[in-house]
């Protein structure tokens, strides 16, 4: 039993952790889809946790029964022929682009809290992805074990700092007013759909079913609750905080030098996790299409996400996370259609 608990809160860091990358720990993205709707942008966030929990289950427990070698078989059995095929090809280009955002985020980073040259960032970051990846799942959960706990500390921290409870959160007037309620569905289908990549081995390896489940629920939970803390700590800062490229540590500043220096480090952990996990996710699909050798497909991955990554962190979020958010809803429709229909006599 104590086995048990142990692999499912491993399961459970290395669920967030893919979940949070450069978007939420930055505090980018959770401004795009939740903080923009001020109070409406709270009911979204309880929507979305209640399908965070629900979905990493689905997708988990699909993998451990099916045996599923790759999120490919996931999608073919969602989907069925040839539509799984169509979808596990729009999942290969928003996971590509995804990795696009992460890698110009980390130049972001090296940029604004270190103030150094955006490529020495993300050329850094390159370097070391090509060495990590070949490592496999352990070293993501390895690393994510580390790095998740010290996030959920530092998002407290900027919780208590900030004092939300003090302040009237800003209602923004939004150009879009009922789009608080397809956000979090956006959101959650976009996030999920991308961590097969890591949810779909887990599933397949696990000896049970029950640390999936128990996994999968402190998962979303932790996922819901870092959601609103960084809420309620930017809603009270806008408009404002919004242009700001690191909206999370921009809201340090006032503690000097060496909190926000840290909590850069810990974002920059959290995103580098999340970019290994895509690229080894890419990687392992690609090389079942194509049978090229394994360098060779994370050169080819890389370099194209490099070229892409000029756009620029701020630009490339603000037009790709909501628009392949829309592109992968149908992922969440099927996981709930399939589940209804094995309860259909």
């Amino acid at each position: 039993m104590q086995g048990s608990w142990k692999t499912a809160w491993q399961i459970a860091f290395t669920y967030i952790g893919t979940v949070v990358g450069a978007g939420f720990a930055s505090g980018k993205e959770i401004i795009e889809f939740f903080v923009q709707y001020g109070l409406q942008g709270l009911i979204g966030i309880l929507l979305a946790t209640c399908l965070f929990v629900w979905a990493g289950v689905r997708v988990m427990l699909i993998s451990y029964r099916i045996q599923a070698d790759s999120y490919q078989a996931v999608s073919t059995y969602l989907f069925g022929h040839p539509f799984g095929i169509v979808f596990n090809t729009l999942l290969l280009t928003v996971l590509l682009g995804m990795t696009s955002v992460m890698l110009a985020a980390t130049g972001s980073i090296f940029w604004e809290s270190f103030h150094l040259s955006p490529q020495i960032g993300i050329w850094f970051s390159m370097i070391v992805i090509f060495i990590v990846t070949r490592k496999g799942l352990f070293a993501i959960h390895h690393v994510n074990s580390i790095f998740v706990p010290s996030l959920i500390a530092f998002t407290v921290l900027v919780f208590l700092y900030v004092q939300p409870w003090e302040n009237q959160i800003i209602q923004v007037e939004s150009l879009r007013p009922w789009a608080w309620i397809s956000s979090p569905l956006y959101y959650v289908a976009l996030n999920v759909s991308l961590t097969q990549a890591v949810l779909v081995p887990i599933g397949r390896h696990s000896q049970s079913e029950k640390p999936l489940i128990a996994g999968g629920i402190i998962g979303g939970l932790g996922i819901g609750l870092l959601l609103l803390l960084a809420f309620a700590s930017l809603s009270v800062k806008m408009p404002g905080i919004s242009h700001a490229e690191m909206p999370m540590i921009t809201l340090l500043h006032g503690l000097g030098h060496t909190i926000p220096l840290l909590f850069s480090f810990l974002v920059y952990a959290e995103i580098f996790s999340t970019l290994v996990a895509n690229v080894f996710g890419l990687s392992e699909q690609l090389r079942r299409v194509t049978r090229l050798r394994t360098p060779t497909i994370l050169f080819g991955i890389l370099l194209v996400s490099y070229i892409i990554s000029f756009v620029g962190f701020s630009s490339l979020l603000r037009v790709l996370y909501p628009l392949f958010g829309q592109l992968v809803l149908f992922f969440l429709v099927m996981l709930f259609y399939r589940q209804w229909r094995s309860r259909t006599p």
